[in-house]
């Protein structure tokens, strides 16, 4: 009977193991997947970028070009995205914003995860929704 139980466990375990293994790839979760101008992008440009004195469409920093005056919306940030001076100096050479100019209060540089948001956000062709 021991003889019979043994083989009964033996082959019950080797069923558990070949049916729970599979070639299947993981899944991978895509960090970029849900990444877009109005879930995720619009705070970072608001709170660094969209602000009196900056880019917050007044013209009031006369040091900024009309065209990229203001990214109070997707609309006005569109130009700069289109024209590849937001990639550049935003995320290449991580100019923005500019600590010469930053009105007290608001941060001197993006952080880390922020680079890496809008890192994503341009390689997926700057998504609005």
């Amino acid at each position: 009977m021991l003889k019979y139980a043994t083989i009964f466990i033996t082959i019950l375990a080797v069923i558990v193991v070949t049916t729970s293994c599979s070639d299947d790839d993981p899944v991978v979760i895509d960090p970029c997947a849900e990444i877009n101008y109005e879930s995720t992008v619009k705070e970072i440009i608001n709170s660094s970028c969209a602000y009196s004195g900056c880019h917050d469409g007044t013209g009031a920093n006369t040091f900024i070009p009309e065209l990229s005056n203001d990214f109070t919306t997707y609309a006005g940030l569109k130009s700069v995205l289109d024209g590849g001076t937001f990639n550049t100096n935003t995320i290449v050479n991580k100019t923005m914003p500019p600590a010469a100019f930053v009105q007290p209060g608001f941060p001197m540089e993006l952080t880390d995860d922020q680079i890496e948001t809008l890192t994503c956000w341009h390689d997926a062709g700057y998504p609005e929704n």
